[in-house]
């Protein structure tokens, strides 16, 4: 019996063999674009998550300056009162390092120093109907790996802060 010439339904394994893949053969060449991406797509994920914690330090040095601002507008004329708007700052200060949030008043005469339970460390001259700013920084770093620039607004020497301030009028 004679063998078919190609007209047959079951071709031999060397014409299987030769249809079966493309010309270019390009099967490891989404492993090889996956490679290249990789490094490009996780430091833009690290940037977007230390983005996030920043912002997150700022809107809670604002909140934290809003409650400082506000404990010094009811406490009138009192010397004790930027002792207790800066004690409102910190404690409304959640998760950050305390110890790094600098405060400044503006518009008062402020002598001494805050001390966590000493009220007369920190005392200040104010009168009433006038104008007090209430400033707060806190130490930011963001910035971008193997290239050195830091993303953060304020610098203040050789250090990058975020800072908040607000101004509010003494009852």
């Amino acid at each position: 019996m004679k063998r078919s010439i190609g007209y047959g339904f079951a071709p031999s394994w060397w014409a299987r063999l030769r249809k079966s893949g493309p010309a270019g053969r390009e099967e490891g060449a989404s492993l090889i674009e996956l490679a290249l991406m990789l490094p490009v797509l996780s430091m833009l994920l690290v940037g977007i998550i230390f983005a996030g914690i920043t912002f997150y330090h700022y809107v809670t040095l604002v909140d934290a300056v809003a409650a400082g601002a506000r404990e010094l507008a009811t406490n009138g004329a009192a010397t004790d009162s930027c002792y207790l708007a800066e004690q409102a700052l910190v404690n409304a200060a959640v998760n950050l390092n305390t110890a790094q949030i600098n405060v400044t008043f503006s518009g008062t005469t402020v002598s001494g120093t805050y001390s966590a339970g000493n009220p007369s460390s920190l005392t200040c001259t104010l009168t009433q109907n006038s104008p007090v700013s209430l400033q707060a920084t806190y130490p930011c770093s963001l910035s971008i790996p193997f290239v050195g620039i830091n993303l953060c607004p304020v610098q203040s020497g050789s250090s990058y802060l975020i800072s908040s301030q607000t101004t509010v009028r003494i009852e």
